[in-house]
């Protein structure tokens, strides 16, 4: 309802800041990370907002970077998160930080988050790493005025969803062997013996084969035939994560699994 507004920064409290448009104030709720990293009161600055409504309230939540709004707004579609708890979790780690532990599996970071518990850590992982793994971030880019650019360039670099890329070993190992494609002069000045090269730097096999041949994946795959689903086998290697060295071998994962299962 309200995408975003461009105003003189008036104040800051505790977790919000006062925002002053053509004469209106604004209070809008903003991560503790983010207060930092704001410019001194009297200046102009654009908030990312979202609008959120109940039967007493009507609040605003803020943010810098159009990535930080739509991460906040992909925390919401979890069950249990809510706009507070979404906020207390990109006040305790950058959105950067939390995606990282979430594509990481790392449960026990999450729950290091006031107000965030196993369950619902378990939850982030399970319901928004393949989220981010395989769509990322979809944002609306707003054109913000010269004022605000030197102060948010930065900003938008840490978040954007090419920072992303690293977050994900396949894509990693990828980018690794990716292509370029040759100018025009080297296209005539190498004739027909371009096929031959471009085979040649191709991607190995192993390339992408290599995140799936973690032993916590072929934990994952040793689950499943020994009769369990593959939400089971999810949920119980996400809870056997906070036991297991992320170096151990497939049988440690599997009996640290069928411990959480054999309990359930």
């Amino acid at each position: 309802m309200i995408a975003f507004l461009r105003g003189r920064l008036a104040g800051l409290g505790d977790d919000c800041l006062l925002l002053d448009v053509a004469g209106v104030g604004y209070r809008v709720f903003v991560p503790a990370t983010m207060l930092s990293a704001l410019p001194r009161a009297g200046r102009e600055i654009l908030i990312h907002t979202f609008y959120h409504t109940r039967e007493d309230q009507v609040s605003l939540y803020g943010f810098l970077t159009e990535e930080e709004l739509e991460f906040f707004r992909l925390l919401l579609e979890v069950s249990g998160v809510g706009p507070k708890v979404g906020l207390a979790i990109l006040s305790a780690y950058s959105a950067v930080e939390v995606q990282r532990a979430i594509i990481a599996e790392d449960v026990l970071a999450l729950t290091r988050i006031p107000g965030i518990g196993r369950k619902t850590a378990q939850r982030l992982v399970i319901e928004l790493r393949d989220k981010l793994l395989k769509q990322g971030l979809r944002v609306v880019r707003v054109q913000p005025s010269s004022q605000e650019q030197n102060g948010q360039d930065h900003l938008q670099r840490e978040t954007s969803p090419e920072s992303l890329e690293e977050l994900s070993p396949e894509r990693a190992s990828l980018q690794d062997h990716s292509l370029k494609e040759p100018s025009p002069d080297q296209r005539a000045s190498e004739g027909t013996a371009q096929p031959a090269r471009r085979r040649k730097k191709a991607v190995p096999a192993e390339a992408g084969r290599m995140w799936k041949t973690l032993p916590r994946d072929e934990a994952f795959s040793a689950l499943q035939v020994l009769g369990y689903t593959a939400n089971e086998a999810r949920d119980a290697l996400v809870e056997a994560a906070a036991h297991v060295s992320p170096d151990a071998d497939v049988e440690a994962w599997i009996k640290g699994a069928l411990r959480f299962l054999g309990s359930q």
